[in-house]
């Protein structure tokens, strides 16, 4: 039974492969994407005993190969004389001897390099059983490259020379059986960082940080109880090394999949990872005297995180995979991360949703952290000017949390993303004016001052960077304000903090929105660190947590000072004591909290957005 029925959907792939020859697309989660053709290039993979250039001096209309950075799996790129003919060149090119496979150069509709190797993404049904699987594979002469972490229907299948299939249309083959439930090539990622380069110093210089945490050194977020739990961010990026402001202790072994090996450290002057890191988690200094010493470093959301280093840019600037990035966020889910932090987006903003990046992504929300999820933080891209009204893609997603960037003025960057899909917004700038400072590679490797001398005078220490910014650094300020929340309070799912994130969210009505609608330009509002654990946190009127927990006795012998012996008031905030979540603190909290504790009523509102 298991052949008939494959050999059924075979015929049937095949009498549409046929019936589609003469258009190239791939399928996304909408349906075909188209593709176009240079057909003045061509990508080659030569068998590894053989010199490519003894291969194509035979072969008069190659002009060279060209050098290409979104090449994958050993593939080289050649440029043509002409574009005559492309199809029948290119099956001459894959019956020459030393050739092991011949694909397209494939773009998108909007220009940018799709370019394909030797392996696509597939994911079974789950009824699918591994013996079908097989014969599958087997019928179509692909081998499995690897399983996809914690999804044991999803693999990676790599094409052979004994297909006579070229990779887009096997993975459309694919598609199109009834034992699938999607399938597509493995494409180049073309993705990009959603920052300039930064450099830092001290607090003096971060008050988009500062915006976001309260009155700073008076009754800041980092002033409310409970707040030194572990939580472990994964940053998603170009890796993340020691640094003098974010120790060995607290960042976790992590992996690259750019360069598919265990070091996921920066390569030189690459610092863009270490300082979303930083902005996330660098040590808080308190002593005043350290405090003038420029290791004491920058202000940083948490600075109990620990970091899960994933590094997703190879060294050199080449691009890397689809599977790799997926890889990476499948990775990030199962090594126990709390929070995946991502300040990067496919570098298009109209690239078609990815049928496997998606699930990656919605498993790791729905799924990750035992079952509660983990909230999955986007920077919304840079494209503000060049696609207005589009948030970039995968920030986009509804399962993920897409920041914009706004100015210390609340007025939306020029270059920050936007549209229906933003979620939220954060402080940054455009890295010049007053750029953000954040960590650089300790020493002679990082940015500064090697190749900034933008930096005020006095102040170009090489181990802080002076130019970060964009959204690059609006996204991990709320990555660290998740890590706040989830410090505060891991029983949240994933859904409910993306809930507490865009209702304690400050909302400017001079934006012209409604306080509870979103707007195009903002989301929600900016992000306040603030507002949003004192959301959770009604009826901790002490502001201490205990063995009975947060909320217990002694928080209505607090409350009965305050109204009744002139008691000092609940701090940082007032609202600590607004257990009904009216917005005032009056005899009916204290009675609700009696009530709670002592007769079984419900407990204090949470999460309350009365500010």
């Amino acid at each position: 039974m298991v052949l008939k029925r494959t050999y059924a959907s075979l015929l049937a792939a095949l009498l549409l492969l046929v019936s589609n020859a003469a258009g190239q697309f791939w399928y996304g989660v909408d349906g075909p994407v188209a593709l176009v053709i240079d057909s003045l290039k061509v990508t080659i993979k030569f068998d590894t005993d053989i010199s490519p250039d003894d291969v194509l001096q035979g072969i008069d209309r190659v002009v060279e190969i060209v050098p290409d950075n979104y090449l994958i799996d050993g593939f080289l790129a050649c440029s043509l004389s002409t574009g005559s003919n492309y199809g029948a060149f290119l099956d001459s090119l894959g019956s020459l001897t030393g050739v092991y496979l011949a694909e397209p150069y494939y773009l998108s509709e909007n220009g940018y390099p799709m370019l394909v190797g030797e392996k696509f993404c597939v994911a079974f049904n789950e009824d699918v059983t591994q013996e079908e699987s097989d014969s599958i594979n087997t019928i179509y002469n692909v081998v499995i490259d690897r399983q996809r972490i914690g999804r044991p229907y999803a693999f990676v299948l790599k094409n052979t020379d004994s297909t006579g299939i070229r990779v887009v249309e096997l993975a459309n083959m694919y598609y199109n059986l009834p034992e699938t439930r999607y399938a597509h090539p493995n494409f180049s990622a073309v993705i990009e960082r959603d920052s300039y380069v930064l450099y830092d110093y001290y607090n003096e210089y971060q008050p988009h940080t500062k915006k976001v945490i309260g009155d700073f050194n008076t009754a800041s977020v980092w002033d409310f109880a409970g707040l030194t739990e572990t939580v472990t961010v994964a940053v998603i990026d170009a890796g993340v090394e020691a640094h003098e402001d974010l120790p060995a202790s607290r960042l976790l072994p992590g992996y690259d999949f750019g360069d598919h090996d265990a070091d996921p450290k920066p390569y030189k002057w690459d610092p863009h990872g270490t300082a979303c890191a930083g902005i996330i988690a660098a040590s808080h200094t308190t002593d005043s005297s350290e405090g003038m010493l420029p290791s004491s470093g920058v202000i940083s959301m948490n600075p109990n995180v620990n970091i899960l280093p994933v590094k997703i840019f190879r060294d050199g600037g080449s691009s890397p995979e689809d599977a790799e990035i997926i890889d990476a966020i499948d990775y990030a889910r199962n090594q126990g991360a709390d929070i995946l932090a991502n300040s990067w987006n496919y570098s298009y903003p109209y690239h078609a949703d990815i049928p496997d990046l998606n699930e990656a992504l919605m498993l790791a929300m729905q799924s990750g952290r035992d079952g509660k999820g983990c909230p999955v933080i986007f920077s919304a891209g840079n494209t503000g000017l060049e696609a207005p009204g589009v948030v970039k893609y995968p920030a986009r997603l509804p399962y993920c949390f897409s920041v914009g960037g706004i100015r210390l003025d609340d007025i939306r960057w020029d270059f920050s993303s936007y549209g229906e899909d933003l979620d939220i917004v954060a402080p940054t700038d455009d890295a010049y004016t007053v750029p953000v400072w954040g960590l650089d590679l300790m020493g002679s490797w990082g940015q500064n001052p090697k190749f900034v001398s933008s930096c005020p005078p006095g102040n170009n220490d090489v181990d802080y960077w002076c130019v970060f910014g964009r959204t690059s650094a609006a996204s991990p300020v709320v990555s660290g304000t998740v890590a706040l929340i989830l410090a505060r309070d891991d029983t949240l799912t994933s859904e409910v903090i993306y809930d507490v994130l865009r209702n304690s969210a400050v909302k400017n009505l001079d934006w012209g929105s409604l306080p509870d609608t979103p707007h195009v330009e903002y989301g929600y509002g900016r992000v306040d660190a603030f507002r949003a654990i004192l959301s959770i946190s009604h009826g901790n009127v002490d502001n201490i947590i205990g063995i009975g927990g947060p909320i217990d006795v002694a928080d209505i012998t607090y409350l009965v000072k305050y109204l009744y012996r002139n008691g000092p008031e609940p701090f940082p905030s007032v609202l600590l004591a607004d257990c009904d979540c009216d917005g005032d603190v009056t005899v009916a909290d204290l009675t609700y909290l009696a009530n709670y504790l002592f007769q079984g009523g419900p407990a204090p509102v949470k999460p309350c957005y009365a500010f």
